[in-house]
C-alpha cells in the first residue's frame, strides 16, 4: 500500500499522544487527593471510549469504501440533492438475489408424513435454473428422485416452498399429487 510505512508512523505518534492525554484527563478529573486506583478507572474509561471512537472509524470507512464500489460498479448513483439510491442495475441486481433466495435449500427442513406425495414438473427450458434449485429442495425436504422430474416422499410439503414457486412463476409447471392406495408402489 502506498504511504504505508507514513500511516504506521502517524498513527503510532496519535496513540502515543493520545495516551499521555488520556492519562492527563484521568489525573484532572479523577479531582485532588483521588486515589491511584481512582485514577487508573478514569484513564481505562478514557482509553476503552478512544478505542470505540477508533472502532467506529474504522467501520465508517470500511463502509465508504463498500459504497465506492458499488458506485463504481454502476449499482448505486448519486442524485442531485446528494442521496445514494439503486441505479437500474442495482434494482435488476436486488431482484436478481431475491429470487435467488425463495428457492433456498436452507430454509427449509423435513417434516415426515403419513401419506405417499409424489411432485412432479414439467419446466421449460428456459427455467433451468429454477429446476435445479427445485431439485435441490425437493432432495433436502427428503423426497427421493424416481425420474429427473417426479419425486416421491413420505413429506410434507411446507406452504413458503408453494409459495416460492409461484412467486418464480414455476407453480403452474409442478403438480402434488398424495397417494391415498399404495397399488404397485415400492416403500421407500
Amino acid at each position: 500500500m502506498r504511504g504505508e510505512k507514513i500511516y504506521k508512523i502517524l498513527d503510532f505518534l496519535e496513540d502515543g499522544t493520545a495516551n499521555m492525554i488520556d492519562l492527563a484527563g484521568a489525573f484532572l478529573s479523577a479531582g485532588y487527593g483521588a486515589s491511584m486506583n481512582k485514577i487508573d478507572r478514569e484513564y481505562i474509561k478514557r482509553n476503552q471510549y478512544r478505542e470505540n471512537d477508533k472502532i467506529n472509524r474504522e467501520q465508517k470507512r470500511c463502509l465508504e469504501q463498500y459504497i465506492y464500489k458499488l458506485k463504481a460498479d454502476g449499482l448505486l448513483q448519486q442524485d442531485s440533492k446528494g442521496e445514494i439510491k439503486l441505479s437500474s442495475k442495482g434494482k435488476k441486481k436486488i431482484e436478481h438475489l431475491r429470487r435467488n433466495q425463495i428457492l433456498n435449500k436452507n430454509f427449509y427442513r423435513k417434516k415426515i408424513s403419513s401419506k405417499f406425495l409424489i411432485i412432479s414438473y414439467d419446466l421449460p427450458i428456459a427455467f433451468n435454473w429454477e429446476r435445479d434449485k427445485l431439485r435441490s429442495v425437493l432432495e433436502v425436504l427428503g423426497f427421493h428422485m424416481i425420474h429427473k422430474s417426479v419425486w416421491v416422499g413420505k413429506v410434507r410439503v411446507p406452504t413458503n416452498f408453494i409459495e416460492g414457486l409461484d412467486k418464480i412463476n414455476i407453480l403452474r409447471y409442478v403438480e402434488i399429487l398424495e397417494v391415498t392406495k399404495h397399488g404397485s408402489l415400492k416403500p421407500i
